[in-house]
């Protein structure tokens, strides 16, 4: 689907704010699609307003961001403020960076990365479908095993959008995913069991639509209480989609999380998931995801202060 110019829009976000760091994550993490592209400072992705697929450039100097818009046709008034919320949220404008700031300064492992990576804001796209395609395809599989089924599902399923002569692929709406059969998915996707959650999730996502920017505004239980009525998703999965003040922690993080903050590693690192999540959650407080995010994304600095036996 090829989409024109329509428009132009710019928001102020809250300082500090580093643009690349915020939507080109150190270790690899995506905005809004692992088929987006950034390159010299620019970001070309994309999102759907009103399920219509729309296109970004966007850039920033220092905390402006400029964003151009590529559509079939120019958005309306509710759309276009529609986009501005979206963006917002996603770049991470509501927050509270300075305080967990404030409050890393009395973790000295914390207080490195936010030297390291001072203003990368958490934010991510508010999109809570393409999340819970990211929550189930790392289920019980290797980073590498999930990256190749977020391709497959990518090329066979995802919106292509070319704009400006780049081209994304949006994740598909959950309504295209419904009308897939399991079988289907399981072999042009190779998803394996994970192919019947995704239709049935995708399934309930449709009779129940749901933004994170809704469940921002919700108590934190309730809101993981929503997201796990969602077919397929757990509280470790819900804390993925939601990414606020979780700490969904898995047999790869675990382990540097304990050698980092517990002084230890692991003997069973599945085994041990709940009794580390729990010491961490009373000790970081409503600071867990930051600090979780912040830590991840600055492995290999911090591997080169404190051993771990692995960060990848």
């Amino acid at each position: 689907m090829e989409l024109s110019e329509t428009e132009h829009l710019s928001l102020t976000l809250p300082v500090p704010f580093d643009f690349s760091r915020t939507v080109a994550k150190p270790a690899g993490w995506y905005w809004s699609t692992p088929e987006e592209i950034f390159e010299e400072g620019v970001l070309w992705s994309g999102l759907y307003i009103q399920d219509c697929p729309v296109g970004l450039r966007i850039s920033a100097s220092e905390n402006r961001v400029k964003v151009t818009v590529y559509a079939s046709s120019p958005l309306s008034p509710d759309g276009r403020s529609l986009l501005q919320t979206i963006l917002w949220h996603s770049l991470g404008g509501e927050e509270d960076l300075i305080g967990f700031y404030r409050f890393a300064e009395n973790e000295p492992i914390l207080a490195i990365t936010v030297q390291d990576l001072y203003g990368m804001r958490l934010g991510t796209l508010d999109d809570v479908f393409g999340r819970t395609i990211l929550a189930i395809l790392l289920q019980m599989a290797p980073m590498a095993r999930s990256d190749q089924m977020m391709s497959a599902l990518l090329q066979h399923y995802g919106t292509r959008i070319e704009f400006a002569g780049k081209e994304v692929i949006l994740w598909p709406l959950p309504a295209d995913i419904a009308a897939v059969s399991p079988q289907e998915l399981w072999e042009t996707a190779k998803l394996g069991y994970r192919a019947k959650r995704l239709v049935r999730a995708a399934g309930y996502l449709v009779e129940h639509p749901i933004s994170t920017r809704e469940l921002a505004a919700l108590p934190e239980e309730e809101a993981i209480r929503l997201l796990t009525e969602i077919p397929g998703i757990g509280p470790y999965s819900a804390g993925i989609i939601m990414g606020r003040s979780s700490l969904p922690l898995d047999v790869w993080s675990v382990s540097f999380m304990s050698e980092l903050f517990l002084g230890r590693t692991p003997e069973n690192p599945r085994g041990e998931i709940d009794a580390v999540v729990d010491i961490l959650t009373r000790r970081f407080g409503k600071w867990k995801w930051f600090a979780f995010v912040y830590v991840a994304n600055d492995l290999e600095k911090l591997a080169t202060i404190y051993p771990l036996s692995r960060i990848y």
